[in-house]
């Protein structure tokens, strides 16, 4: 398996894990390092693997299952480093008035050994296409 492909199947793993509110899938999937970042959407950023599973820790203690799948994914490798940009569609249908939300994430991921782990996680508000502004009359 080349190494965009195996970046993939981390990625997707990530998903899974967060899909299922699974702590001890996650914590495998990170590298436990000082180095290790995240910012969740709202949330200031996380710096180091010990804040970062806190965080984790507490989401899946209050969330629960929830689908959560990336679309429009994309990839780029840099040596021992790799970046995946992508849509998180999360489905909310439980939660009334909502169906869909969509967030932009940028999964950075550090080679250790054989596998690669994710080192950070950037997620914020999808940002919706920007409406034409109205015409006003000329009354």
């Amino acid at each position: 398996m080349d190494a965009t492909e195996a970046v993939c199947r981390v990625n997707d793993r990530f998903y899974i894990a967060l899909s299922l509110a699974d702590f001890a899938a996650m914590e495998r999937l990170w590298v436990n390092s000082a180095d290790a970042v995240c910012i969740h959407p709202g949330w200031p950023p996380l710096y180091g693997w010990e804040a970062i599973r806190e965080s984790w820790r507490e989401i899946f203690r209050h969330q629960g299952p929830l689908h959560i799948w990336a679309t429009e994914t994309r990839v780029r490798i840099f040596g021992q480093t790799a970046e995946v940009h992508c849509l998180e569609n999360i489905d909310t249908g439980q939660i009334a008035g909502f169906a869909l939300l969509q967030t932009r994430a940028v999964n950075v991921f550090r080679a250790v050994g054989a596998t690669w782990k994710i080192l950070e996680h950037h997620a914020a508000p999808a940002q919706t296409r920007p409406q034409r502004p109205a015409r006003f009359s000329s009354n």
